[in-house]
């Protein structure tokens, strides 16, 4: 008897041990707005879902693609089944965008070794496993190489052009020290920078899983009125775990 009371109370640690975070997981994202696997982004654009997170396919001419993120699937098996209807493979994939170092935004990375990897300076260790991430819930997983290697480190505005898009990226940390926006085509893609909600509004990053949330809703708000002159030019707002919203205003209402 004591050895099984012994086993069952091993048994509840265990449970308590997964369901505390699964719990914590479903409460920081109530009141998210849906994923759209395949929705449009911008002319050139695609949110393709990934398990609870999401890739932005960007068609880049001549037969490429950019991504921003890679996904959570180490075998990336929704990017390269969005691949195929296009009739191409993953040779196709020629930049990679990394809003952050989070695994379920690397994991896919490696495969596409070929791809230019972009992402900002301050990130690069924590794509790589050098560094480990600082959140509550994430530094729990501490430094994990996925395979991901960043060939092209970047600075606060920088502009890339890849085919025929430009990409200018924005550096918003608060989730992490590197997180980075990205504005390609109309489209803002904020990977855990933000989020949307259901009653259509911004809102900040996952205080459980970002290294400093504070410093994350500085970082939006300066986003916004840095952007303010280009607002006109702003039509989607791409989160990598909810789904889009419309237009300049959810950003620049945020905070408010």
């Amino acid at each position: 008897m004591r050895i099984k009371r012994i086993l069952l109370g091993i048994g509840g640690v265990v449970v308590a041990l997964v369901a505390v975070p699964v719990v914590a997981f479903a409460v920081t994202m109530a009141g998210d707005s849906p994923q759209k696997d395949g929705e449009a982004l911008g002319s050139r654009a695609k949110q393709i879902k990934d398990g609870f997170s999401s890739v932005g396919m960007i068609d880049i001419g001549d037969k490429g693609v950019a991504l921003v993120d890679c996904g959570d699937d180490k075998e990336g098996k929704a990017v390269i089944a969005e691949l195929k209807r296009r009739n191409l493979d993953e040779s196709a994939v020629k930049a990679l965008f990394i809003t952050h170092g989070h695994p379920d935004h690397t994991d896919g990375c490696a495969k596409f070794p070929k791809a230019e990897t972009y992402a900002m300076a301050a990130e690069k260790d924590l794509i790589e496993g050098k560094a480990a991430a600082k959140g509550p819930m994430a530094k729990m997983f501490g430094a994990k190489d996925v395979g991901a290697r960043v060939t092209h480190t970047l600075q606060d505005g920088e502009v890339v052009k890849i085919g025929d898009v430009e990409v200018t990226a924005f550096a918003v940390p608060g989730h992490t020290a590197g997180s980075a926006v990205y504005f390609a085509d109309g489209v803002l893609y904020f990977g855990d920078a933000a989020s949307g909600s259901k009653e259509g509004k911004v809102t900040p990053p996952k205080y459980l899983f970002s290294d400093d949330q504070k410093q994350g809703i500085a970082s939006l708000q300066a986003l916004a009125k840095k952007l303010e002159p280009r607002a006109s030019e702003v039509k989607t707002l791409e989160f990598a775990h909810t789904g889009t919203l419309s237009g300049f205003e959810p950003l620049r209402n945020f905070g408010h």
